[in-house]
């Protein structure tokens, strides 16, 4: 009966190519079981604003779910 190990890696769309990423997992064994993408919220406070109120962007997270059988 085989045993799997699990990775969970979270990325922005600000960073570095997914593909890259998952082709390098994919070469030390880890397999893609699924992937979550959803958009978060961020609002930057501006330092002089009194009424906390500053500058929102929302960014693309994906979450990527991994697995692969762990070694005997």
């Amino acid at each position: 009966m085989a045993t799997f190990e699990y990775r969970i890696v979270t990325t922005t769309d600000s960073e570095d190519d997914d593909e890259t990423m998952l082709n390098d997992l994919g070469s030390e064994g880890w397999e893609l079981v699924s992937v979550h993408v959803s958009e978060v919220t961020y609002v930057e406070a501006e330092d002089d604003a009194d009424d906390g109120e500053g500058d929102e962007y929302v960014e693309e997270v994906a979450t990527y779910y991994l697995k692969r059988a762990k070694a005997a």
